[in-house]
């Protein structure tokens, strides 16, 4: 049966896979090269080297924005069903090469994928193997790149550039199941859509720190609002861990998520039926681009929303559209680890409340809000804490680890306002 080698660029299969060139010296390997939907047969019994040059013809420093492939496209290069395919992490840092590993793993009901650790400063991922190139090989890496993919040594696009760090001697390897690999690169695409593929990709349900900065959160929010103050709008409410701890302390939510996939599991948690309420279709959401799923048309630009259910309603509006509305007027909006995706903070001035509790890692505090409030006389800091500190935690079932990057609180209030 056959071996395959699936990867986004040519030059890949020298960055990454020399080894596996190695491995299987004696056999033919197929080479998948997503950028340009092609495969070449790179025969038994030549040389690492020799194999690499039959690639040289696929390396292009452009098609950075090609359109990526879907399964069935990927499936269809694979030719049948391998005996193994290696390709990219579904976690790479390069987000083009993390959706390329990601579709590889669902070509093919069933398949045995084994996949390169790749590059991600953010996210480390425990090997299965870690294989040492010697002296002759991580030269035969070197002449490659250098003869072949030179300009990738200068490119522009961050994604491409070939540095040090991303010419491994030692190639580490990792193999994954359809749901870990759904659930990494969940997590690689947070600050997109893409992040909803998984169930809980950021095991907000599973995770100690997740939940001792939940519950730490949720008794925040109950020192600065009593349930019978008025409802409370939690915006970006993703799958309702915080939304379920406040409303079963007996708060009146209306939760916001513009991402349907997120929205549907949140209503799904939270028992709730159908409700009604204003929004506005196709907007920038609270995660950062236009969701396709959301409600349809209810009047020109207005979407009525999904789910209501005992003390929740659930909709699609996003930031922007709470701020053009002003149509839920709350005891405070909460803003919890959700300023992540360069909303206008201006936008917090339109709110239709006089509190804001705001949380967030320490840098984005220190890079955006802190700036942004020193410029602006609407709204006093009444309060900051640590919510939750850094702390390296186990993921996806301890295939890999990373830093949670700890949680600060900011209650703002509208100047004027006795806090």
């Amino acid at each position: 049966m056959t071996v395959v080698i699936a990867v986004l660029h040519a030059e890949d299969v020298a960055l990454e896979f020399v080894s596996v060139l190695r491995r299987h010296a004696d056999r033919e390997i197929r080479v998948v090269v997503g950028q340009s939907a092609s495969w070449v047969t790179l025969p038994a019994g030549l040389s690492p080297g020799e194999r690499l040059e039959l690639l040289a013809p696929l390396v292009e420093p452009g098609g950075n924005t090609a359109p990526l492939p879907v399964p069935e496209e990927v499936a269809g290069w694979l030719g049948g069903s391998p005996a193994e395919v290696w390709t990219h992490s579904p976690a790479d840092h390069r987000i083009r090469r993390a959706r390329f590993g990601w579709t590889v793993s669902r070509a093919v009901p069933g398949l045995t994928v084994t996949y390169s650790v790749g590059d991600n400063p953010f996210l480390q991922t425990v090997p299965g193997e870690a294989i040492a190139l010697t002296g002759a090989e991580a030269d035969i890496k070197i002449d490659f790149i250098n003869r072949h993919a030179g300009e990738l040594l200068r490119s522009r696009v961050a994604d491409r550039l070939v540095t040090t760090d991303r010419v491994p001697v030692v190639e580490r390897f990792f193999a994954a199941d359809a749901t870990q690999a759904n659930r990494l690169y969940a997590l690689i695409s947070s600050l997109g859509d893409d992040a909803a593929v998984a169930d809980d990709p950021w095991e907000f349900g599973r995770s100690a720190y997740e939940a001792a900065r939940l519950d730490a959160t949720a008794a925040w929010v109950a020192r600065w609002c009593a349930p019978d103050d008025g409802p409370i709008v939690e915006v970006g409410a993703c799958e309702g861990e915080l939304t379920r701890r406040l409303a079963g302390n007996g708060y009146t939510l209306q939760a916001t998520e513009p991402n349907a996939g997120f929205r549907t599991r949140l209503a799904e948690r939270l028992g709730a039926g159908p409700g009604s309420g204003p929004g506005t279709a196709g907007r920038a959401g609270a995660r950062g681009g236009a969701d396709p799923g959301a409600a349809g048309s209810a009047g020109a630009g207005v979407v009525t929303a999904e789910r209501s259910g005992p003390g929740v309603e659930v909709s699609p509006d996003s930031l922007e559209d709470l701020a053009a509305h002003r149509s839920r007027p709350a005891a405070a909006y909460l803003l919890i680890e959700m300023l992540y995706y360069d909303q206008d903070l201006a936008l917090l001035d339109a709110l239709p409340t006089d509190r804001i509790l705001i949380a967030l890692e320490t840098g984005q505090l220190n890079d955006r809000i802190w700036p942004w409030l020193r410029q602006q006389s609407t709204w006093r800091v009444a309060e900051r804490l640590e919510l939750a500190p850094p702390t390296l935690e186990s993921i996806c079932d301890g295939l890999a680890y990373l830093r949670k990057r700890g949680s600060r609180g900011l209650v703002l209030t509208r100047s004027g306002e006795a806090g």
